[in-house]
């Protein structure tokens, strides 16, 4: 979600046609590279949550009968 703000705040930016320095766009690129990842990484938490979820759910029904 932060990253979608963060592209649209971009895209405002962009609309605005403000000048930035060749720095402050190198920022920017590496700022939204940073956001990229973090969000790959937070999405494979995720996956692995729900995988360990799925297995203790499997576990639980099998204890239980």
């Amino acid at each position: 979600m932060e990253l979608q703000n963060i592209r649209e705040h971009c895209q405002a930016a962009q609309r605005r046609r403000v000048e930035l320095t060749s720095l402050e766009q190198e920022i920017n690129e590496d700022r939204e590279a940073h956001f990229e990842s973090v969000n790959m990484h937070l999405e494979r938490l995720l996956d692995k949550a729900d995988q360990d979820l799925a297995l203790l759910r499997h576990m639980a029904y099998h204890y239980r009968t």
